[in-house]
């Protein structure tokens, strides 16, 4: 689960230095043939946050660049629109590493980080990353994140990730479902984090109205053991 970490002024730049490392052993150790998925959460000081999410916006721009990177969103809570979501994909933990070590993050740490006041950051292993195959619309609108957290029950999780597995696929065929993304805790085995995006809130109400939603909450509700639902708005969804 996430850990907070409440930063006074005079701490944030240590802390910053340290996000600067890389992260090594459990913690950054992504399973071969799964993406390592790097899971951000920040409070932004409130007089902060234009400059923050123009700096955000700069970091996610080259950071898509980089050769090891396959996707940069970012986005902020609907409910508290100080907290920011960064959910981004890598190759694998080494590109994580390297990323940590280009001056484009030093960058936007140098600029950002007294803006912060908590953050913490979680790795994950990619189990699914689907996208829908429908052209995007002409606009480009923020879109609708959903994202949900879940805890499975002991000895579940495989019954958990073929439910989930079936619900992604058929999720990315609803209309103005964009992608549909889950992945793994890597320090618990039975936190799973999905990430979906949806063109605005009718296209979400449609998907949950759907039969695979249905089927979906149906064989695995006996199974969860918590389950929190974040609505986000996204900043920038940055694929290649």
């Amino acid at each position: 689960m996430r850990k907070s970490v409440v930063l006074p002024a005079a701490a944030v730049m240590l802390a910053a230095v340290a996000l600067l490392l890389p992260l090594r052993g459990q913690e950054a150790v992504a399973e071969e043939a799964h993406a390592f998925v790097n899971v951000v959460d920040l409070e932004i000081s409130p007089a902060s946050m234009p400059r923050f999410l123009a700096a955000l916006k700069d970091d996610g721009a080259a950071t898509i660049k980089e050769a090891g990177t396959q996707e940069f969103v970012s986005s902020v809570a609907q409910k508290d629109k100080n907290h920011v979501f960064i959910f981004e994909v890598f190759n694998d933990s080494a590109a994580w590493d390297a990323h940590q070590k280009t001056t484009t993050y030093a960058k936007f740490l140098g600029i950002t980080m007294m803006m912060i006041k908590t953050y913490a950051i979680r790795p994950f292993t990619s189990y699914a990353l689907k996208k829908s195959s429908a052209p995007a619309p002409q606009a480009d609108p923020p879109l609708l994140l959903n994202l949900d957290e879940v805890d499975v029950v002991d000895g579940q999780i495989d019954k958990f990730k073929a439910a989930a597995m079936t619900h992604a696929v058929a999720s990315v065929q609803d209309p103005g479902c964009r992608e549909f993304d889950i992945v793994v805790s890597q320090t618990k085995s039975n936190h799973v984090l999905m990430l979906s995006a949806f063109d605005a809130a009718a296209a979400l109400e449609a998907h949950q109205a759907s039969d695979h939603y249905k089927a979906y909450m149906a064989a695995t509700k006996s199974i969860i053991s918590m389950s929190t639902a974040m609505p986000l708005s996204s900043v920038a969804v940055l694929t290649k």
